[in-house]
């Protein structure tokens, strides 16, 4: 199979092979890149109907799909540095009404999983000391989570942190070392995370039994 193209520096780049229902290959393939053509050896070279090209040298992956037919689309999958992972092209064109409706339960199911673990956390959280906190806070019509990390500067008298709009909540169980096991099996590690990309996801960690938050070497309770 050959494939011709513009404008991108292809070497050694990793690609992985697809049929018609979008399953891989597998890995018995050579394949080489040269003068804009990619070329495909394979004894299912004829079966090949997607392919992904993975240009690590520019953050970017590329989703090629429907070579053998009019309907071709593609993706890209990249990195910019001020925004994170972006994804561009015709997804519309490159997905089917089954995948679409597949991945519209999916952010349904993920969206509803945002809502009910922020709402474990909704409220504030004060430290023993009282020097440190976590706000966990909706806006008016509840669209927008939001969640601060603060901390008291005695000197200046006033609250100093930081604060993210959460795009998204999870929560697995912890396997860190730094509690017994005795509290460690009441904790769950909870990431909220950040809708700005390039920048941090905040990491909780909430103790199920005692209903606090725990966090280096300090005990947070809601107020």
């Amino acid at each position: 199979m050959k494939l011709y193209y513009r404008g991108g520096q292809f070497k050694d780049t990793p690609i992985r092979c697809y049929n018609a229902n979008f399953e891989d290959l597998g890995d018995q393939f050579e394949y080489s890149f040269q003068n804009g053509v990619l070329t495909v050896q394979a004894d299912f070279a004829e079966q090949i109907s997607g392919l992904t090209i993975e240009d690590k040298d520019h953050d970017t992956v590329y989703h090629l799909r429907y070579l053998d037919s009019p309907q071709f689309a593609w993706l890209a999958d990249t990195f910019w540095l001020d925004y994170g992972m972006m994804t561009m092209g015709d997804e519309a064109r490159y997905y089917s009404d089954a995948e679409r409706q597949a991945q519209a339960e999916r952010e349904r199911a993920e969206h509803g999983q945002t809502r009910d673990v922020f709402a474990l956390l909704e409220g504030t959280w004060i430290s023993e000391d009282g020097l440190q906190k976590y706000v966990f806070s909706t806006d008016a019509d509840g669209s927008e989570l939001r969640a601060a990390e603060l901390w008291f500067d005695e000197t200046e008298q006033k609250w100093n942190g930081w604060e993210l709009c959460v795009e998204s909540a999870f929560q697995t169980p912890y396997f860190g070392g730094e509690y017994s096991e005795d509290v460690a099996e009441h904790l769950q590690e909870i990431v909220l995370g950040n809708s700005d990309h390039a920048a941090a996801d905040l990491h909780i960690l909430y103790d199920t039994q005692n209903e606090v938050i725990l966090g280096s070497g300090l005990t947070y309770h809601r107020e």
